[in-house]
C-alpha cells in the first residue's frame, strides 16, 4: 500500500499563498505613516508665528513666480519685512459731462454757475476744453465776484454773431458803483464730443485787474530737445483769457446795432463817421427800428461778411413782431490803421426800408420814414390823416429826435415843406400844406429849437410822393395817402 504522499504531488498550505500580498501592504503602510509624519512635521512648523521655511533647492532653481507661492509663505514674508508705503495714485483728470446743443446754452449755464457763488463749475465750464484752465478760471470768477461784479440773470446771456469759424456770446456785469453793464466775451466753437465749447474768452478792461491777480503758475516741463520756459511763465489761462484794447469788429457793430434799437441815438452817433455818412440816415434808422419794434434775430445776429484789419462789413439780421417780418441792414466799418478805433463808413438800408415800407400799412397810417425828396437826396416825411393837419402820435418821437440833434448844433438849419394829394382847390391844398409845416415847425419850437433854425414852405400838391390815380385812371388811395405829409430835408 502507498502512502498518499507518494500517490499525489504535495500542495503547498492555503495560508503560504497571501504570504507576500502581506508583505506588500505593510510595506504601502510603513512608507505612509513615515510620509505623514515628515509632512505633518512640516506643516506645523510653517504654523508657528514668524516661522520662515528654507526655500528648496528646486525652487531655488526653478526661480518659482510669486505667483505660485503658497499664501502662508506670502503672510511669512510680510510679517518679517517692513510693509511699504506706496503713494494713492494719481486720479485721471474726469472726462467733461458738459454737451450743449447751443451755443447760447453753455452762457446761460455758466451764469446760473456765477450766480450760486459756484466759481469751480464756472471754471471747468469755461475751460471744459482744456481741463488744465480749470483752476485758474474758478479763481479769476472768484476774483471778480471780490471786485464786486455781479453776473446779469441767466436770459441776458446773448448771442451777439459769427467771426470767422466761431460763433460769440456774451454774459452781462454790473460794474461796481454804478448801473454800467459790461460784458464778458465768449468765442465758442463746435466739439463733436462736448457739443459747444470756450475757445477764448476776452475781458473789458475794467477787469483787467482780476487776471492780474492770478498768480503764475509752474510752467509745463520743456519737451526732449527744446527750449525750456523762462522762468515765471504764466499759466496757460493767458491764453484763454484776454484783455479787450480796442473793440473789434463784432463787437463794435454789436454796440452800435444795441444803441440803434434802444433808440439811443445820441450814443449811435459817436460811432459813425459823419464826413460818410449823413446823420439823417441813422436818425431814420433809429425811427425805422423804433416804429417797427425791431430786435435783433436771436439766431443769426450779426454777420462778419468781410473781416479786413482795416475795413469790415457786417450784416445785422432783424426782425419785427409788430409787422411780421425779418430783414436785414448792412454795417461798413473802416479806420486808418489797426492802431484806430473803428468808425461806421456807411449803411445799406435798401432791404431794411423796403422791408418796412411794404409792411408799414400794417401800423395804420401808410408810413415810410425817409424818403427821396424831388431835389435829390433823403427827407425825413410824417404823415397826416385826410384834411388834417394835427401831428400824428408816431410822429412825435420823430421830431424828438430831429430837436435833439438841432440844439446839439445852433448852426444847422431846418428845412420843412408841407404836401397835399390831389383832392381840393390848389388855393386850399397851399394853406392846408402850410398848416402842415407849421405843425412840424411848432413841436420843434416846444422841444427847444429856435424858430430861427428852422425854415417852412408849402407846396400843396405840386410834388407828390405816389401817383394819385391808378394807371386805368381810378383813384389811388394808397398813392394819395402817401402824399400827405411833411418832409423835413435832412440835408443840413
Amino acid at each position: 500500500m502507498q502512502t498518499p504522499s507518494r500517490l499525489h504531488p504535495a500542495r503547498p498550505a492555503h495560508g503560504g499563498s497571501i504570504a507576500p500580498i502581506l508583505i506588500v501592504v505593510a510595506a504601502l503602510a510603513l512608507s505612509t505613516a513615515i510620509f505623514f509624519l515628515f509632512t505633518r512635521k512640516k506643516m506645523m512648523v510653517r504654523e508657528q508665528p514668524g516661522a520662515v521655511p528654507a526655500a528648496t533647492s528646486a525652487n531655488t532653481k526653478a526661480g518659482t513666480a510669486k505667483a505660485s507661492t503658497p499664501p502662508a509663505r506670502t503672510a511669512a514674508r510680510t510679517a518679517a519685512a517692513p510693509p511699504k508705503i506706496q503713494p494713492p495714485p494719481v486720479p485721471a483728470p474726469a472726462p467733461s459731462s458738459f454737451a450743449f446743443a447751443r451755443p447760447v446754452d453753455l452762457g446761460r449755464e455758466l451764469m446760473r454757475s456765477l450766480a450760486k457763488g459756484d466759481f469751480a463749475t464756472a471754471g471747468r465750464l469755461a475751460a471744459a476744453a482744456d481741463s488744465a484752465q480749470s483752476g485758474n478760471a474758478s479763481k479769476l470768477f472768484q476774483k471778480l465776484a471780490e471786485m464786486g461784479f455781479k453776473p446779469g440773470t441767466e436770459d441776458q446771456a446773448a448771442l451777439l454773431g459769427l467771426v470767422e469759424n466761431r460763433t460769440r456770446i456774451a454774459i452781462p456785469f454790473t460794474k461796481p458803483g454804478t448801473n454800467k453793464t459790461i460784458r464778458i466775451q465768449l468765442d465758442l466753437e463746435r466739439d463733436a464730443s462736448m457739443g459747444w465749447k470756450v475757445a477764448k474768452a476776452t475781458l473789458p478792461k475794467e477787469m483787467s485787474s482780476a487776471i492780474a491777480a492770478i498768480p503764475a503758475a509752474p510752467a509745463a516741463p520743456a519737451a526732449p530737445g527744446t527750449t525750456p520756459p523762462a522762468p515765471g511763465t504764466l499759466a496757460p489761462m493767458k491764453q484763454l483769457f484776454t484783455v479787450e484794447d480796442e473793440a473789434d469788429a463784432l463787437t463794435f457793430a454789436s454796440d452800435f446795432v444795441s444803441h440803434l434799437l434802444r433808440h439811443d441815438f445820441a450814443a449811435a452817433r459817436t460811432f459813425v463817421d459823419e464826413a460818410r455818412v449823413p446823420v439823417e440816415r441813422l436818425v431814420g434808422l433809429c425811427i425805422v427800428f423804433e416804429e417797427g419794434g425791431y430786435s435783433l434775430n436771436p439766431g443769426k445776429p450779426l454777420i462778419i461778411t468781410i473781416a479786413n484789419p482795416e475795413v469790415s462789413w457786417v450784416i445785422a439780421q432783424v426782425q419785427s413782431g409788430t409787422l411780421q417780418q425779418n430783414t436785414e441792414f448792412g454795417v461798413e466799418l473802416k479806420r486808418a490803421d489797426i492802431a484806430q478805433p473803428w468808425k461806421v463808413a456807411g449803411l445799406n438800408l435798401s432791404d431794411i426800408l423796403g422791408s418796412f415800407a411794404k409792411n408799414a400799412s400794417k401800423l395804420g397810417v401808410p408810413y415810410t420814414p425817409i424818403v427821396k425828396n424831388p431835389k435829390g437826396g433823403e427827407s425825413l416825411a410824417l404823415y397826416f390823416e385826410y384834411d388834417r393837419a394835427e401831428l400824428h402820435p408816431r410822429a412825435l418821437k420823430q421830431l424828438e429826435v430831429i430837436a435833439a440833434l438841432m440844439k446839439a448844433d445852433a448852426s444847422k438849419k431846418l428845412r420843412i415843406a408841407g404836401h397835399t394829394d390831389e383832392k381840393g382847390e390848389d388855393d386850399y391844398n397851399i394853406r392846408l400844406s402850410r398848416g402842415r409845416a407849421e405843425a412840424v415847425k411848432q413841436r420843434l419850437a416846444a422841444l427847444g429849437v429856435p424858430a430861427a433854425q428852422v425854415e417852412t414852405a408849402a407846396l400843396g400838391k405840386a410834388q407828390p410822393l405816389s401817383p394819385n390815380k391808378k394807371a386805368d385812371g381810378t383813384d389811388n388811395p394808397e398813392g394819395r395817402s402817401h402824399n400827405r405829409r411833411a418832409e423835413i430835408y435832412l440835408d443840413f
